[in-house]
């Protein structure tokens, strides 16, 4: 099965002119390509996403453990601003035979200029678009309404209610402290595969960018060793997961700054007998 990236190198953008009025370029890199405008009236915003991605244009591949890894993240609230994996352009895809999430192989996404931010998601079942408008306020991450694209290609609910999420807790925990996943840009490794993809000089150059866990980052699983005699409770072993903190600091902590805390493994006392559960309402 061919990739979307390489399916999206085909859009050869080698010697084209972007000007920045994204609507004409995307006529006009259709008929760069040899390919009809209104034919390609449903391609659009695929076309738009490769424009937006320059050339050479970068896709991210993440590891299986990358992906797990976001999924199990929670995070208090969302920034006030985009993240800066999301100010630019981007496509991210899973490993070849792998998904991202549920069954979405590659995620991309731009800001358009009403500040729409833009997603096309990749899946097993078709390729979907939505939207949102501005969407980083500080608001809660589970408030976010995407619209869909009122056509075929409007997204089944699940799908519209974990990109964002997915994308959102990648792209604050590559710029958070204390992160375990980080960016293979400059190894031998990865130039090796990027040069390797790109001698076919009938499609676009391509950087290749692999993101990975750090293993040296990993925190050792703590376990509180005082026990606390408390009448009618009794002593549980929890395992708390990995977390997102927006945490004040600088002059009278007017600053703030991301920080990732990684699983760890707790006690708490409870009453005998109690039983909660928590559910993570990011992913379902």
């Amino acid at each position: 099965m061919e990739r979307i990236s390489e399916n999206l190198r085909t859009i050869n953008m080698n010697g084209f002119n972007v000007t920045g009025n994204l609507l004409n370029d995307v006529i006009e890199l259709c008929k760069f390509n040899g390919r009809d405008p209104e034919r390609e009236r449903d391609n659009a915003l695929i076309l738009g996403l490769r424009i937006k991605l320059g050339n050479p244009m970068t896709v991210h591949v993440l590891t299986d453990s990358v992906c797990k890894k976001v999924q199990r993240v929670k995070i208090e609230s969302l920034p006030t601003g985009y993240p800066k994996f999301i100010e630019k352009p981007f496509l991210i895809e899973a490993k070849p035979g792998s998904y991202l999430l549920d069954d979405i192989d590659a995620i991309g996404g731009f800001i358009d200029d009403e500040d729409n931010l833009i997603l096309i998601i990749y899946s097993a079942n078709g390729t979907f678009f939505t939207r949102a408008k501005d969407p980083f306020k500080g608001t809660r991450i589970d408030a976010i309404n995407f619209i869909p694209r009122h056509d075929s290609f409007i997204p089944p609910a699940d799908k519209n209610m974990n990109v964002f999420p997915f994308i959102t807790v990648l792209a604050l925990m590559l710029e958070a402290e204390k992160t375990p996943i980080l960016i293979d840009y400059g190894t031998k490794k990865s130039r090796k595969r990027s040069s390797a993809k790109g001698k076919n000089a009938d499609l676009s150059d391509w950087i290749e960018c692999r993101i990975y866990i750090d293993a040296k980052y990993s925190s050792k699983t703590a376990k509180d060793s005082i026990p606390m005699d408390k009448e009618g409770k009794e002593k549980r072993d929890v395992h708390i997961q990995g977390f997102l903190r927006n945490q004040a600091y600088g002059p009278e902590h007017s600053l703030r700054k991301w920080i990732y805390v990684e699983d760890f493994d707790s006690t708490r006392w409870a009453k005998k007998g109690d039983r909660k559960i928590t559910i993570d309402s990011h992913f379902k």
